[in-house]
């Protein structure tokens, strides 16, 4: 039995691009603060493959995704840089990786630095206890909620605080704001 892909291939007049590597994921670490080991479900949004669309922009051939009265466009440069997404989120699991509080106090930043294109890569995210429904399979919710290379100025980001412990904190349903 096969499972339905998260997202369907996003599909042009001369290429079909998979977006299975986008498909939610699952890890899990020992927290001193929960005194558990804390499940994490991490999900993608397709602000991960697209990018805002400036209307009347030639199309491309790249087709358009609505949100609302919101139009975002298929980008091949986000989609490339998507394939490395699941690694980098799984790379945050560790005890000594920090993610950044962004201005809005409601997500948080990982950055790296990449080459192709040279510069910043940033990904948001945020992170939730689980509702009622889902506890019986996973404690926190993480939304990858968009992902692009910096090309115009730099986000706003605040504080600093481990990976683990901003999971543990909104776990236990402690205050989670850095100091600026």
């Amino acid at each position: 039995m096969s499972l339905k892909p998260y997202f369907d291939p996003v599909e042009t007049d001369t290429y079909t691009y998979d977006l299975s590597h986008l498909n939610p994921l699952n890890f899990e670490f020992t927290s001193r603060i929960a005194n558990k080991n804390l499940r994490i479900n991490v999900v993608f949004t397709n602000h991960c493959f697209t990018k805002d669309y400036i209307e009347d922009s030639p199309l491309n051939g790249f087709p358009l995704f609505y949100q609302g009265s919101k139009i975002r466009i298929f980008c091949p440069i986000r989609y490339r840089l998507s394939k490395a997404l699941p690694e980098l989120i799984m790379s945050l699991n560790n005890e000594k990786s920090k993610v950044r509080e962004t201005k809005s106090r409601r997500n948080w930043a990982h950055s790296i630095t990449i080459e192709d294109p040279n510069g910043p890569y940033h990904i948001f995210f945020e992170v939730r206890k689980s509702a009622n429904d889902k506890k019986r399979f996973q404690d926190i919710n993480l939304t990858v909620e968009s992902a692009y290379h910096e090309d115009e100025r730099p986000p706003q980001l605040l504080g600093r605080m481990g990976f683990q412990l901003l999971c543990s904190k909104v776990y236990m349903k402690k205050p989670v704001t850095t100091k600026r």
